[in-house]
Formats: structure tokens, C-alpha cells, sequence
């Protein structure tokens, strides 16, 4: 085998300061404008949350996980649970949640 070369390092190109794209095509029925605000479904459905008072979690199944829960460690001793101690507990565990 002979001597190895040694090689040029490359030196980085410049991008160009716009990119290069076809002519624009015109949307049929408004799509490029729902593309466009796609991005942002997450941050509206965010702000519809905080805005209203409803409960994420429907009641039956909060309260049945609480009393299952209630019941593992009580050893399957079965509490009776008034509506507003578990209407508290879910509305302080959304609260909990959602900081």
C-alpha cells in the first residue's frame, strides 16, 4: 500500500437566506388556512378547559376508584361516603392535577 493522502476539510456552505419553493398553489376550501392553525388545537382546548368549571372525570368512576381504594386499606372494611366529601376529593385532585 502507498502513503495515505490526508483529505481538505470541508468548509460548511452557506444556506441562503430563503429558501427556494415553487410558485404558491392556490387552497382549495381553505385548507393551507386549517394547516395553519392545526398547531395551535392543543392551546385552545387548554383554554376551553380553564375556562369552564366541569369536571374532567365523570363522578361514577372517581367514586368507585375512591372506594376501591378506600376498601384496600381499610381491609375491605366498606365506608359510606357522603356526595360532597367525594365531590371535594375530585374537585382537590384536579386541582392537584393540573399544577
Amino acid at each position: 500500500m502507498g502513503p495515505r493522502r490526508s483529505r481538505k476539510p470541508e468548509t460548511p456552505r452557506r444556506r441562503t437566506t430563503t429558501p427556494t419553493r415553487g410558485p404558491p398553489r392556490p387552497s382549495a376550501s381553505g385548507a393551507a388556512s386549517r394547516s395553519r392553525f392545526r398547531r395551535f388545537v392543543w392551546l385552545r382546548e387548554m383554554r376551553k378547559l380553564q375556562k369552564s368549571t366541569d369536571l374532567l372525570l365523570r363522578k361514577a368512576p372517581f367514586s368507585r376508584v375512591v372506594r376501591e381504594i378506600c376498601a384496600k386499606f381499610t381491609r375491605g372494611v366498606d365506608f359510606s361516603w357522603q356526595a360532597q366529601a367525594l365531590l371535594a376529593l375530585q374537585e382537590m385532585m384536579l386541582v392537584l392535577r393540573s399544577h
